[in-house]
């Protein structure tokens, strides 16, 4: 028996391009299942005023998080937009799973994929998209989505030049991709793939 398949804990990673709606969908599973709560990922983002410290994520300082990087601290990390580094934990997961608990995170390609590698049977990969059967369409969603809520043109480039290349292509590595056309019935779709996995593992409350 390998080390994770004696962990008893299990974290549901939300992956996808920007403006798909993994937040939304995520904030919804939290409230329904008592069990369920946001892994608390490492970021130097600026803390949001709906945010609390250790909950959301660790809001840290670019000397504190390199100095996270220096002990080996972190599974994974990297600079996801200019200036704004994000990175998983490595004893913030390792708790959570030997304790039994459950964790949704909003993570991205790279940090899903390391994330699923060295926890396999402990990570469900949930990829959140658009409609579109081709790229060209999904991002003409995604590029419509973020003018919506006044993203920053700049910002908009860079998040749907990741989506190109990163994002959208990794939905076939996934274990369920959920289609957010209509955001409550992304979210009805998604409850029952997380009810069905946390039954399966004897974890449904």
């Amino acid at each position: 028996m390998s080390a994770c398949e004696k962990l008893r804990g299990l974290i549901f990673a939300m992956i996808g391009p920007g403006g798909a709606g993994k937040n939304a969908i995520m904030k919804a599973l939290i409230a329904e299942f008592s069990n369920v709560q946001q892994l608390a990922t490492a970021t130097t983002r600026p803390m949001r005023s709906d945010e609390v410290q250790g909950r959301e994520h660790l809001f840290l300082s670019r000397a504190e998080f390199a100095r996270m990087v220096d002990l080996d601290e972190l599974l994974e990390y990297q600079e996801v937009t200019p200036g704004k580094f994000y990175g998983i934990p490595r004893q913030t997961v390792a708790d959570a799973l030997t304790d039994g608990a459950v964790r949704v995170a909003d993570i991205d390609v790279l940090g899903a994929k390391v994330l699923a590698q060295a926890f396999s049977e402990n990570v469900v990969q949930i990829y959140i998209t658009v409609p579109g059967g081709e790229i060209a369409q999904q991002l003409a969603v995604l590029r419509q989505r973020m003018q919506d809520r006044a993203d920053r043109n700049t910002d908009i480039e860079e998040r749907l030049a990741r989506a190109k290349t990163l994002e959208l292509p990794y939905q076939d590595e996934c274990d369920y991709v959920v289609v957010n056309d209509e955001l409550s019935q992304a979210i009805s779709c998604t409850r029952a793939i997380v009810k069905r996995e946390l039954a399966a593992r004897g974890l449904l409350k």
